[in-house]
């Protein structure tokens, strides 16, 4: 039974659970009774992509992105001709404008890639999440 040096329960330690705060991490679990619904959406076939103009280089983001670009790197080369085009002793204007020209359009090129690439991954990801439910 219950000795002198064994201390009394109180009424509400033993119906009570601990409260999230006095769990360490590794206490913590999900407790399920039904699986989780399948996360990974279901990939569209390539015929269904090609009907809803969402497949390769012509899909109509690409497209209307690509045309964004062109119409920045045009207004970057007007400001570059209008603001930067100076002669120095060192170099001449046509030079100076050329040389802004190589920059501005290899700027631009650079950033369109880089936008392209990020886009066309996210059109068809490599991953997707994995959730699985902790029993315990």
């Amino acid at each position: 039974g219950g000795g002198a040096d064994e201390p009394e329960p109180s009424p509400t330690s033993a119906t009570s659970t601990p409260s999230p705060k006095t769990l360490g991490p590794s206490q913590l679990r999900v407790r399920t009774s039904r699986p989780l619904p399948e996360l990974t959406p279901p990939l569209p076939s390539q015929q269904q992509l090609r009907q809803d103009g969402l497949a390769g280089f012509f899909s109509h983001g690409l497209v209307t992105g690509t045309s964004a670009w062109f119409v920045f790197g045009l207004i970057a080369m007007f400001i570059q001709t209008q603001f930067f085009v100076k002669e120095t002793p060192k170099i001449t204007r046509e030079e100076s404008r050329s040389l802004g020209l190589v920059i501005v359009w290899a700027s631009v090129i650079c950033m369109w890639l880089f936008w392209a690439f990020v886009y066309m991954h996210q059109m068809v990801p490599l991953i997707y999440p994995v959730h699985t439910a902790i029993e315990g």
